[in-house]
């Protein structure tokens, strides 16, 4: 009936017109099949939506979406190996437009819906195939079963009794399966570098030992991949941090997590000029070679006032890093405009000078990839058998009987959420440590490394980060270094919001590097 009124209004308008008298415009009939195709896409309601299938198996959904910025259908389709999805604009009938394949190397998928029969729909691919759809009724799932993970790991399952292949470019944490009758499906769990699988669970009970397992799923449940740090592990670039030079290049070798390393290069072309790599990536304990991708290279440029201002060069380099045992690296730069490796060597800590209580001077460190120079003030807690160096313009110191605290200026000592605190324990490394797993791991997913500070040596790290099983970066942050003595073991522990970590830790990190035990 609309397509009748709305031809009949056109025939009107055509008339009225002509008998104007006025001169008839040579595109006249090109205006008539413009005014004709609007007509009929005004005129036409998709109604067609729901759950579709083929004879292959092959899906389609449509869908209305109200809640969007430009509410229209929703297409969604998994035919074959080709899975895809987004809103299509009604056009002559249809539903037309470009699907958002899933993967993201895919072709475009230019696809055109439209209705088929009574109540079927039709697919046709621009330049390719047709696919006929038929109504589906997507059966509601009466059995639910979640996998999740608990600690540092990954899962994948597979309907059936093989177990799945392990997608390592995109591990999964967590699925979600719903079945309409039981169904026997394959579990599989792995562990992230540093950690070791323990165990499986069913709703919070022991399960099994393996990592793979294959089970009836014939009611609901909750199954959880448990794993633990390992004690044992420590990242290897460990064996490589620290500063090292080649000419008038700078580089930092930094690590964090179980297996990755940051290393920022500086290279000053001038006093007022500077270019600046910063590269992460794994280190190959094989070759002890880091091939990397994603470097960002950028230049910074010192005006007058020492104001800087940086210019991107680029954010996608790669190149390689190879460290050699005579304290060496060589950095291959893809980009490199000289086609030369360059060789860096290491620089040593500066060694310590002995410094009366209260002493002050000024050292430079990296943070975020620049040189900055710092005020130190030189402490001695005899009582506490420690002695270390505080950045007094950064930080405000209290002392009690007990601890060293130091606390960010920009927080104040009212309710602070970045502070360091440093005290010593007359109990050994390992019975502290035990004691700060017991009450931090109540709360948190913690991450255990050894670590060679430059004046203490050796120290236990652990690091508190992640909400309990949840996989989930907490608001505030504990790091704790349990550094052994000869009568006990000194304590420092940096507490930081999370987004105050990249900068706040580091400074910490560098005071904690200047304690030392008093013997």
């Amino acid at each position: 009936m609309k397509k009748n009124i709305c031809f009949i209004l056109c025939t009107i308008m055509l008339f009225t017109i002509a008998a104007c008298g006025t001169e008839k415009p040579a595109n006249s009939a090109e205006q008539q099949t413009a005014a004709a195709s609007e007509a009929t896409q005004a005129s036409f309601e998709w109604t067609r939506q729901g759950y579709f299938t083929d004879e292959n198996g092959n899906m389609l959904s449509v869908t209305w979406m109200e809640d969007i910025d430009e509410p229209g259908w929703y297409v969604g389709l998994m035919v074959g190996e080709i899975m895809g999805g987004s809103t299509l604009p009604q056009e002559n009938g249809t539903l037309h437009g470009n699907l958002n394949a899933w993967d993201e190397t895919a072709e475009p998928l230019i696809v055109t819906v439209s209705e088929e029969g009574e109540d079927g729909l039709l697919l046709s691919f621009e330049g390719g195939e047709s696919y006929h759809f038929k109504p589906y009724d997507m059966p509601e799932a009466t059995i639910v079963v979640t996998v999740n993970t608990e600690g540092w790991g990954n899962i994948d399952y597979a309907e059936g009794d093989q177990a799945p292949e392990i997608d390592t470019e995109y591990p999964m944490q967590s699925a979600y399966i719903g079945l309409a009758e039981p169904k026997t499906h394959t579990f599989v769990a792995w562990p992230q570098t540093g950690s070791l699988f323990v165990k499986w669970t069913k709703n919070g009970e022991d399960f099994s030992t393996e990592p793979v397992i294959t089970v009836l799923l014939d009611e609901s449940a909750e199954f959880v991949a448990v794993f633990e740090e390992d004690p044992g592990w420590q990242n290897p670039v460990m064996n490589f941090v620290g500063n090292y030079q080649s000419d008038r290049a700078h580089a930092l070798v930094e690590c964090f997590g179980a297996d990755e390393a940051w290393i920022t290069i500086e290279w000053g072309g001038s006093a007022w000029e500077f270019a600046r790599w910063i590269i992460a990536g794994r280190l190959d304990t094989d070759t002890l070679t880091i091939a990397y991708e994603g470097c960002n290279k950028s230049v910074i440029t010192v005006n007058d006032s020492g104001e800087e201002s940086t210019e991107e060069v680029y954010t996608d380099g790669t190149g390689t890093i190879t460290f050699h045992d005579d304290g060496t690296f060589t950095w291959h730069e893809d980009q490199s405009e000289y086609g030369v490796d360059m060789l860096f060597e290491w620089v040593p800590a500066a060694s310590e000078t002995a410094r009366e209580d209260g002493e002050r001077f000024e050292a430079v460190i990296i943070l975020e990839g620049m040189e900055e120079t710092v005020q130190y003030e030189h402490i001695v807690r005899g009582d506490l058998g420690f002695e270390m160096d505080y950045d007094y313009e950064s930080f405000e110191r209290y002392s009690d009987p007990e601890l060293e605290s130091f606390l960010s200026v920009w927080d104040g000592p009212g309710n602070p959420e970045n502070f360091l605190e440093v005290t010593f324990s007359a109990e050994d490394a390992d019975t502290v440590a035990a004691a700060v797993r017991e009450e931090l791991s109540q709360t948190y997913d913690l991450y255990e490394e050894t670590r060679e500070l430059n004046r203490a040596g050796e120290c236990l790290y652990i690091e508190a980060s992640v909400l309990k099983g949840t996989n989930n970066m907490a608001d505030q942050l504990q790091m704790v270094y349990i550094i052994p003595t000869t009568d006990g073991c000194i304590v420092a522990t940096v507490h930081c919001a999370t987004e105050a970590a990249e900068g706040f830790a580091r400074r910490c990190n560098y005071m904690i590097n200047t304690i030392s035990a008093l013997q």
